[in-house]
């Protein structure tokens, strides 16, 4: 798997650094001349996405999904789902990348470039998806259906509106789903479909964007921009600009809660946090979105073709090629990637990453619809007002294992996984507290391999791909071989591991543990197999020596063909 993005801590060192030394002086550092090119064979009038693990993907000729290297712009792979491909390409939180074709349907494919599944989803889009920080993915269609489906092709739920979505939704840090309807309400989806709140409004939002401060910005269709904030089940209106008349083309948000506004006629409005307005020079955009860098670089695409560079001090230049270039994507390293219809894809040294906030098409470089957000588990303090969950945090806490078993008990009897969250909301924080005693909380505890050993099974089936994360945590410090086999099977039923953090665990953990038994063996391996069918790849050079080990003389024959079986080989 490609690696490329730096430490967060240092990255934002860095560039803030770069910011403060070079200022305005930065532009003329820059490199007009394309840092590498890359024939796709095929037209490229369509934007990129990048994915966790650094890989660029961008549609070619209507028909492949290419996968690229930022650096050097070779590419890793090409897949080709079927039909003609629609400009909806998003890379999920989890890896996935997602398109659509002109057949109604949608397609998951692996950071590998495998296929991992498709689904007819019996009408056109509305507007593009949006993928929440935990993996679900919304679909608004022009049936006025909504639908949110799992990383794994299922449909958790459905609904019907009154009205077709206006614009493509955002998720918030909550997993909240915002969509804007062409009847001018914006609703608020909670992570199982039903309305959590509303906003009414003559007029329809054209753009949606999010800001650091937990801020949803709308920008209209007559160019009306508001700010919303919904907290504690309360929707309130932080501010409402006076600004009216062109279309909202596009809104950037940055660190502090402020933004850019721009509109189809060129006018570009800097907004403050409280609504505050500032006019900048015009810009004469394509229609297509810019991005933003972090030292606050506009990188915008022009009318007659070229990308337009510019800082907030007014100071341009032009990056321009033979071909009209499309909408541009500035990566985590810095490299800004536009495509053109002369079939070649460029790709320019900026050496400045994206701005913190919603800085480019989408919210961030994985055109994503959500921003980043390390929250797995329910609020404990908000989950405390819910009836039911003081006595069962209590029994998760027990130091009477048939107290934990009990409760695990009626977890395991949900028929399906988003039953119980509906019901349960904060399960996951339960969970949590079964996993640790004996792990990360009282690690010399001997007793609870039983129950950490279900606990792990749950956590696998949990629809919060985070929870990883925590999971990895617990097995470094797991003990009990049978609760450590389920933890690699869970490892392997989360699946996504952009990261190869998942191999690294499970091939080092079974090398060093002493009780190595047949389960134990049979359940790395599964695991292993499991990760590289979501990932379409062994994520971890670790993998391989594991494989190997696993498949000479790590176990018997008799579960060397069974591994076998388990990696689609032949029996020997």
């Amino acid at each position: 798997m490609l690696s490329l993005l730096k430490p967060a801590a240092l990255r934002l060192g860095i560039t803030i650094f770069t910011g403060l030394l070079f200022g305005t002086a930065f532009l003329s550092a820059i490199d007009t001349a394309p840092l590498w090119r890359q024939a796709l064979g095929g037209k490229i009038n369509a934007y990129p996405a990048q994915g966790p693990g650094g890989a660029v993907y961008i549609i070619a000729d209507n028909r492949a999904v290419h996968s690229i290297n930022p650096l050097t712009g070779e590419t890793q792979w090409r897949y080709r789902p079927g039909g003609k491909l629609l400009n909806t390409l998003l890379a999920a939180p989890d890896g996935t990348i997602y398109v659509q074709n002109d057949r109604q349907e949608l397609f998951a494919i692996t950071p590998g470039g495998t296929g991992r599944w498709k689904m007819l989803m019996q009408a056109d889009a509305a507007a593009l998806p949006a993928a929440s920080p935990d993996g679900r993915l919304l679909v608004p269609l022009n049936s006025r259906r909504i639908v949110c489906v799992s990383r794994f092709g299922e449909i958790l739920w459905s609904r019907d509106e009154s009205a077709e979505a206006s614009s493509a939704p955002a998720v918030d840090s909550d997993g909240n789903f915002w969509l804007p309807l062409t009847d001018g309400r914006i609703l608020i989806l909670n992570p199982w479909g039903n309305t959590a709140g509303e906003h009414s409004d003559s007029e329809p939002a054209a753009v949606l964007a999010l800001d650091s401060q937990g801020k949803i910005w709308a920008g209209g269709i007559h160019g009306g921009v508001k700010a919303l904030k919904f907290s504690a089940d309360t929707l309130t209106e932080v501010f409402r600009t006076p600004i009216a008349g062109s279309r909202t083309a596009a809104i950037l948000t940055n660190s502090s809660g402020g933004g850019l506004v721009f509109y189809q006629d060129g006018s570009v409005f800097e907004v403050s946090p409280t609504g505050k307005l500032r006019s900048l020079s015009k810009q004469a955009m394509s229609g297509g979105h810019p991005s933003q860098a972090l030292d606050s670089t506009i990188f915008s695409p022009a009318a007659d073709g070229s990308i337009q560079v510019t800082q907030l001090s007014g100071e341009s230049t032009v990056l321009r090629t033979e071909s009209v270039l499309a909408e541009p994507l500035l990566t985590e390293e810095g490299i800004l990637i536009a495509g053109g219809d002369d079939w070649i894809l460029y790709g320019w040294n900026i050496g400045v990453p994206p701005g913190e906030g919603w800085s480019q098409f989408r919210g961030t470089v994985q055109r994503s619809g959500s921003l980043f957000s390390e929250r797995t588990l329910y609020s404990r303090a908000e989950a405390r007002k819910h009836p039911g969950f003081l006595v069962r945090e209590i029994m998760a806490q027990s130091s009477d294992i048939s107290q934990q078993l009990a409760l695990i008990a009626e977890l395991e009897s949900y028929k399906n996984e988003l039953k119980m969250y509906r019901e349960l909301p904060w399960a996951n924080l339960l969970l949590q507290d079964m996993a640790a005693n004996g792990t990360i909380r009282h690690p010399s505890l001997a007793s609870g391999g039983i129950v950490r050993e279900k606990t792990y099974t749950l956590i696998g089936r949990s629809l919060d791909f985070r929870m990883k994360d925590f999971l990895l945590e617990c097995l470094k410090l797991e003990n009990d071989p049978g609760a450590l086999a389920s933890g690699f099977l869970a490892l392997g039923t989360l699946g996504t591991d952009t990261n190869g953090a998942s191999i690294r665990l499970i091939a080092g953990k079974y090398r060093q543990f002493p009780l190595k038994n047949e389960r134990l063996t049979l359940a790395a391996a599964a695991a292993l197999a499991a990760i590289q069918r979501y990932n379409g790849t062994i994520t971890d050079p670790a993998g391989y020596q594991l494989m190997e080990y696993l498949l000479s003389y790590g176990s018997s024959q008799k579960i060397r063909n069974e591994i076998r079986k388990l990696f689609q080989m032949k029996e020997l």
